[in-house]
């Protein structure tokens, strides 16, 4: 195994997944001291490569010896799903001004491996884990876990940093400390912050942005909600008033189950794909067919097509890749809960392809790929009858919520029933 030097750092990989019978070093990660903006390098371990036969990403392959990043790439897709989303980034970026000006020097530009190793390792996403060799797992900050009665605090902190001039404040660092702490793995640029439950179980809390003119988490509680009646997978969820207006959306974590963590990969990751790369159902669905776990081909399949139909009906149009995911079992990958999934009101078409190239909302053109998903055609109008049958009691849904008449009518054009 390739060691690090004068001129780069080597960081351990591990994973911890006690439902893969998983726990160790799987690799070892390089980058340099200096350019830190060149791509790193990775290894497996001897040990993985014997023991455990499936790639950690779809371009490192199970060999001896270190891999590059292909193209443009400077990181692997595996890891940038453990990396923070654009609202922890902004967030890490604030904290390095700080840091600098205490420091005297002019703050550095972040590159992939900060905002990596700068994510909380309690609530980092997924199964992987970072240390520098013999050292404690990464970011090892000793700031607790928010719990579920920080909520409000959390809010009003999110709330004031949106502020222009918050920076002066002498309680800014301890702020950006509290919520960075808690690490922001999971999706979008939304300001939100992971807290336990009382039961000790990890949520993530979606709290209102200051630019919001609608009440952006009841409208995702609402969705939620459908879905779960339309049989589509969704983790447990709730949403609450804070200090705001609007609600705050709760959501508990799927990547962990009550005693380890789950390996998660994003379709981004596994299609490899990039950020910004146009991408299809069809693709997922291939993926599925061909690394799906035996014996689920067929399950996640039809449930994949069943969100297509339902992200049509409801306008889910963000629905790009790093907004789907897969948890990886001993036999394959299997699709994750759904996540992320709102009304949008001002895309006029989806992130994704319904088949090979239309991202128009178009239900016949979805029901028009049904083998791909090995449905008949009877069985995708009897699906997609089902999922009308939810959607068109939307408003009923909404009223449950809480929302108003001016919500509900605000919102009447995104539910395609």
């Amino acid at each position: 195994m390739a060691k690090a030097n004068l001129t780069r750092e080597a960081f351990e990989v591990f994973i911890e997944a006690e439902e893969l019978g998983c726990s160790g070093q799987v690799g070892t990660l390089y980058r340099d001291k200096v350019r830190t903006a060149l791509p790193v390098s990775f290894e497996y371990t001897a040990e993985w490569i014997a023991q455990h036969p499936f790639m950690l990403d779809p371009r490192l392959e199970l060999y001896a010896g270190e891999q590059h990043p292909v193209g443009d790439s400077v990181s692997f897709g595996i890891f940038l799903d453990s990396a923070p989303d654009r609202w922890g980034r902004l967030l890490m970026e604030r904290r390095e001004v700080i840091q600098a000006n205490k420091e005297g020097r002019t703050s550095r530009k972040l590159q992939e491996m900060d905002f990596l190793l700068g994510v909380n390792d309690y609530t980092r996403q997924g199964a992987l884990r970072f240390r520098r060799p013999d050292g404690p797992f990464l970011d090892n900050s000793e700031l607790p876990t928010p719990t579920v009665t920080d909520l409000n605090e959390l809010a009003s902190i999110c709330d004031r940093l949106e502020e222009e001039g918050v920076e002066k404040l002498p309680e800014y660092e301890k702020w950006l400390s509290l919520l960075i702490a808690p690490g922001s793995s999971l999706g979008g640029a939304r300001p939100k912050a992971n807290f336990e439950e009382a039961d000790g179980s990890l949520w993530i809390a979606k709290f209102p942005a200051k630019n919001d003119i609608y009440d952006v988490g009841a409208w995702e509680l609402v969705i939620h909600r459908l879905a779960e009646k339309a049989k589509i997978w969704v983790p447990t969820s709730r949403s609450i008033q804070l200090a705001s207006k609007y609600h705050t959306f709760c959501v508990k974590r799927f990547d962990r189950t009550e005693t380890s963590r789950r390996m998660y990969a994003s379709a981004m990751t596994l299609l490899e794909k990039k950020d910004g790369e146009s991408g299809s159902y069809l693709e997922m669905a291939d993926f599925i067919s061909n690394q799906g776990a035996s014996g689920s081909i067929e399950t996640d399949l039809a449930q994949l097509f069943r969100r297509v139909l339902f992200n049509v009906l409801v306008s889910n149009r963000d629905d790009h890749l790093r907004n789907h995911g897969f948890i990886r079992v001993a036999d394959g990958w299997r699709l994750s809960d759904a996540f992320d999934m709102n009304p949008n009101l001002s895309k006029a078409i989806h992130a994704l392809a319904l088949d090979d190239a239309n991202p128009d909302p178009d239900i016949e053109v979805a029901i028009s790929t049904a083998e791909f998903y090995r449905l008949t055609n009877s069985q995708a109008l009897d699906m997609l009858d089902e999922v009308v049958n939810v959607v068109s009691g939307w408003e009923r849904q909404a009223k449950a919520e809480g929302l108003s008449g001016t919500e509900i009518d605000r919102m009447k054009s995104a539910f395609l029933v």
